[in-house]
């Protein structure tokens, strides 16, 4: 197998890492199917990591108030509105709202930094 790399810069801090793996006999009957698995896994597992990367870049550079970082880093770890609000002594109501909130900053940072959604 062969190992292509490609990096790509997106922004002033922001890359995106691109690889691909390659089978090299090419007269091997199973070489087309090889190709074509490896490229969908490569291309599903880099979308991951973009979507990671970007999203790192996102959190760290949006100005969140204490408790937007709060409601979104628990929902970030799969917690829905309810457990929220009870776990942060809140009402559901104000959980969406900071929700709602922290996202219009993720957005307005992401267009600040010329991410595409």
């Amino acid at each position: 197998m062969a190992l292509i790399v490609e990096i790509h810069q997106l922004g002033d801090k922001l890359w995106a890492v691109a690889t691909q793996q390659l089978a090299e006999d090419e007269n091997n009957p199973d070489f087309a199917t090889l190709q074509r698995a490896t490229d969908e896994g490569a291309e599903e597992a880099f979308r991951m990591l973009e979507v990671r990367d970007t999203l790192r870049v996102l959190l760290a550079q949006t100005p969140f108030e204490r408790r937007e970082g709060e409601v979104v880093a628990l929902f970030l770890l799969g917690w829905d509105f309810p457990e929220i609000a009870q776990q942060l002594g809140v009402s559901r109501q104000f959980v969406q709202a900071t929700f709602k909130r922290a996202v219009a900053k993720l957005r307005k940072t992401a267009k600040a930094l010329g991410i595409s959604p």
